[in-house]
């Protein structure tokens, strides 16, 4: 009968440490699920306005938010399923990988690091230093309307 009560206790301790706690409850269940890529922890999301609120309060947690958005006209518009490589300062990679979202979260070491992706024919990448604080790289293309 004891057993039984530790494997309750055990699960409930599991299941409360899944979430956050600097994000409410009402954010929580729109956060997609955490992954592990090559022992690199990642959360990728913010297709629909929900989940995006929630990843961008969760961002706060993560030492590296990497966001994508196309300006088109006067309007944003998210970018899904974007190829991410990110190499180490001794051009390693350390993450390779594609996120399903406009705001891909991942947790490095302290460190500097290239982070590249691809949009149409073309690659991008910037440079970024994780240290104390936590660090936005941002990718946004603008469209430009055909006049005429």
């Amino acid at each position: 009968m004891q057993l039984r009560y530790v494997a309750v206790a055990a699960v409930a301790a599991m299941t409360t440490t899944a979430c956050p706690a600097s994000i409410p409850p009402a954010y929580q269940k729109h956060l997609p699920p955490e992954h592990v890529l090559d022992g690199i922890p990642f959360l990728s999301g913010g297709a629909t306005p929900e989940e995006r609120e929630a990843v961008k309060r969760e961002a706060q947690e993560w030492p590296l938010e990497v966001v994508f958005y196309e300006r088109d006209g006067s309007k944003d518009r998210v970018l899904e399923d974007m190829p991410v490589t990110i190499t180490d300062a001794a051009g390693k990679v350390v993450f390779d990988g594609i996120s399903q979202g406009p705001i891909l979260l991942v947790k490095l070491p302290k460190g500097s690091y290239t982070v590249a992706t691809k949009w149409d024919a073309w690659d991008f990448a910037k440079r970024v230093t994780l240290g104390d604080d936590r660090e936005r790289v941002v990718f946004q293309w603008k469209r430009e309307n055909p006049t005429g």
